[in-house]
């Protein structure tokens, strides 16, 4: 296992958007603040909050909730229908006044983002005084929306100290201050633990964080069951490991079908629009696609699956030939969901074409994307879909957030 070199006291920035949705609603809507609210993708009492602000937390209302649920928690709490597109737009105001502060070396998800301080920046009144920039950069240039930071020696303490005082807070935990800033946790307060590898843990006698902090490399090695428990052992002490490489291998869209869209001739619509969604954010990454893979759920409760390769193609004209083969063995019958994903993906250019006709269908669809992106949604698009464009709208970004020059429709 390689080592890195001695960490300093801190060397982290991890920055949290505290209730992010339910933040950017108060933002724009002054009359919401301080009051219950809870985000959902519908209208309605059978609708699931997706997040609750903290004054909704405090009657009980978690996410996952039903409205009818809430409602019955906080008879006063308010149901704002989500809105997707702008908690993106959003999303990159914010990095950009994060940046003129502190450089971001990584965005997680819509909501966190982390930058790695520089030498000049690790002394603890410099990193306080960042941390406290950050919060000015993001009241001036953006409005109300609150995070809360952490500092520490890596991105694991980081996110966990992040958390500590939230919301709007900002804790610093040095290297020199473990592992007594964490004994209080439970070990699934530490992101990677679940409730699969505290079992394991428990069963070989790792109960608490002193226990996992007392554990030779070895013992936490064997523990995890893989190399991932030596990065454990560092990771608890401060040290700045990475984990091991990855790289983007899928591409997919999974879109519940309104009871409009669910006859089994609209459904073949919505599975292309699904299809050409999936395309262009690949080829926007400048990726082809091994193999395409299409699951379908029927309201009666029966499913289906199937995949099929593609050989590294990013011509939509190709994928499409494919779905339909496998559409035309999936059951007639009225559709509750599609999923349509794009597998072993490669960089394009380590997959050039042999034919000319390939090399001028991969160039003609990145026309196509550049005049969706800059023209509107679906202005020129596989016919198949026809009726079914406003399907499958742009839904909550939950992960990374999408680039929103990628024209989609808005629910």
């Amino acid at each position: 296992m390689p080592t890195s070199a001695p960490n300093p006291e801190l060397e982290v920035m991890f920055i949290d958007f505290d209730c992010y949705f339910a933040g950017v609603e108060m933002m724009d809507n002054p009359e919401l603040r301080g009051r219950p609210i809870v985000i959902t993708p519908t209208p309605g009492p059978s609708g699931c909050c997706i997040t609750s602000s903290y004054e909704a937390r405090a009657f009980g209302i978690k996410t996952g909730c039903r409205v009818s649920d809430a409602r019955k928690l906080c008879p006063n709490v308010v149901n704002v229908r989500a809105r997707p597109a702008r908690y993106i737009e959003v999303h990159h105001r914010l990095i950009e006044a994060i940046e003129s502060a502190v450089h971001i070396t990584s965005v997680d998800s819509v909501d966190e983002c982390w930058g790695q301080l520089m030498a000049n920046e690790r002394e603890r009144s410099a990193a306080e005084r960042i941390a406290r920039s950050v919060k000015a950069a993001i009241r001036e240039r953006v409005g109300s929306v609150t995070c809360s930071i952490g500092v520490a020696p890596n991105r694991l303490i980081a996110k966990v100290v992040g958390g500590f005082n939230k919301p709007n807070g900002l804790t610093i935990v040095g290297r020199s201050e473990l592992p007594g800033a964490l004994l209080d946790l439970d070990l699934t307060d530490l992101p990677g633990i679940n409730t699969g590898i505290n079992r394991r843990l428990r069963a070989k006698g790792i109960a608490t964080v002193a226990d996992l902090y007392e554990r030779t490399p070895g013992q936490l090695r064997e523990a995890w069951g893989s190399i991932d428990g030596i990065r454990w052992w560092h990771w608890i002490r401060g040290d700045h490991l990475t984990g091991p490489k990855t790289r983007r291998r899928t591409v997919g869209h999974q879109h519940v079908l309104a009871p409009e869209y669910r006859a089994h001739d609209r459904a073949w619509g919505v599975a292309v629009r699904l299809l050409s969604k999936a395309a262009q954010r690949m080829r926007s990454m400048d990726y082809v696609a091994g193999k395409l893979a299409l699951s379908v759920r029927y309201t009666d409760g029966r499913g289906f699956g199937d995949w099929s390769p593609l050989g590294g193609t990013g011509d939509t004209v190709v994928m499409y030939n494919v779905l339909r083969s496998m559409w035309a063995e999936a059951p007639v019958s009225d559709v509750l969901s599609i999923g349509v994903t794009l597998l072993d993906l490669e960089l394009k250019a380590a997959q050039l074409p042999l034919f000319e006709r390939e090399r001028a269908m991969q160039d003609l669809w990145g026309v196509i994307d550049r005049i969706n992106a800059k023209c509107g949604v679906d202005t020129v698009y596989m016919a198949p879909m026809h009726g079914e464009r406003g399907s499958a709208p742009r839904r909550i970004p939950f992960g990374k957030p999408p680039d929103l020059r990628l024209a989609d429709v808005d629910e």
